[in-house]
C-alpha cells in the first residue's frame, strides 16, 4: 500500500510471473480501479489505457480525484492467467 494525495497521478504497477517465478505476458490485461465513490472504472492494455514498462510489467497513470482508500485490482488472461489485487490511500487536501 502506498499513499498520495488529492491531485497526485500515481503509477499503479503490477508484475505477471508464471509458476517457476519468470516474468511473462498475459495476452489480455485489465485493471479494475474502485475510488472511494465506490464506482468501479476498467482498464484495459488492449485500449492503451494500460502501459507496458517491461516484459511482464504493466502500468496505469491515473489522476487521484478523492481522498480515500482506492482498490486495485489487475487480472491477465491467455498466456499468463493471474490476479492481484490491493490499495492505496489517497490523502484529501488541507485547504
Amino acid at each position: 500500500m502506498f499513499t498520495c494525495d488529492v491531485g497526485d497521478v500515481p503509477a499503479i504497477k503490477t508484475v505477471f510471473t508464471d509458476a517457476n517465478g519468470a516474468v511473462i505476458d498475459p495476452t489480455t490485461i485489465t485493471l479494475y480501479l474502485k475510488p472511494p465513490s465506490g464506482a468501479v472504472g476498467t482498464y484495459t492494455y488492449a485500449a492503451a489505457q494500460v502501459t507496458k514498462v517491461a516484459s511482464g510489467t504493466y502500468s496505469y497513470n491515473g489522476t487521484a480525484t478523492m481522498a480515500g482508500y482506492w482498490n486495485v485490482r489487475w487480472v491477465g488472461d491467455g498466456a499468463a492467467v493471474a490476479a492481484e489485487q490491493g490499495i492505496y490511500f489517497v490523502r484529501g487536501t488541507n485547504t
